[in-house]
């Protein structure tokens, strides 16, 4: 996988140019990281800033406040783009998850992803909302039924917290069983580590392909990077230079 070139890990020592170490060694699929990333970059899906007033900062839905974003619906206006990670993401769930029987999408993000991925795969598609309908209603939607285990599919991960809430709509509200959970990105915190830890979490990339994206296209300066590599290992306890 490519990293930021000359960039360090948040313990310090170099990632080198082109390898396959790094903190999200193990959650991406190789295969398709960089090319995602750059896809991400290049939509405007990945937006950064390191310049931006504090007043400006992106608030993510983990409440994390960051220079930093991710948006995939932005993909969406970009026919080649969004060909190029439907077509990853069929490839990497066949790969990671042979065995999945249902697509679960967490609403609303990953809902156009996942009925694409369902066509591909030929398997039917359910979706968990964030919140019932009606009070006390059921959150499940699309009444899935049998003991199939279900792949379940976000855009971004990053704290873990809306996808572990889905998981547990959906072993509470069905008889699905769980394959594991694949995303587009998966920012790889240890919150979501933690989070998820029950269950195999695969990604199609992650922030040392985004950030390596990111710099090559001069969004931010290899201090930039470092300073990024740092929010990114653990964002909950990382303080910003004044």
């Amino acid at each position: 996988m490519a990293l930021p070139s000359g960039a360090a890990s948040p313990s310090g020592a170099a990632f080198p140019p082109g390898a396959g170490g790094g903190p999200s060694a193990g959650l991406v699929d190789t295969r398709h990281a960089r090319p995602v990333a750059d896809a991400l970059v290049a939509s405007g899906a990945f937006t950064v800033d390191m310049r931006m007033p504090r007043d400006r900062w992106f608030r993510w839905k983990s409440g994390i406040l960051a220079p930093c974003g991710c948006n995939c619906r932005r993909l969406n206006t970009l026919p080649a783009f969004r060909r190029l990670v439907d077509d990853a993401l069929a490839d990497a769930v066949r790969s990671a998850f042979p065995d999945a029987g249902y697509v679960v999408a967490v609403a609303h993000a990953g809902i156009p992803w996942a009925k694409t991925l369902a066509e591909r795969l030929d398997l039917p598609l359910a979706y968990v909302r964030a919140e019932a309908r009606d009070a006390g209603g059921p959150l499940v939607e699309c009444a899935p039924a049998g003991r199939a285990r279900a792949v379940i599919l976000e855009d971004v991960v990053a704290s873990g917290g809306s996808t572990a809430r889905a998981i547990q709509a959906l072993l509470a509200e069905t008889g699905l069983r769980v394959a594991g959970v694949q995303s587009i990105a998966n920012w790889d915190f240890p919150e979501m580590r933690a989070q998820l830890a029950s269950w195999p979490v695969r990604a199609l990339t992650s922030y040392p392909q985004v950030l390596a994206s990111a710099q090559e296209a001069a969004l931010v300066t290899a201090a930039d990077v470092g300073q990024l590599l740092r929010f990114y290992a653990d964002p909950r306890q990382h303080s910003w230079p004044a």
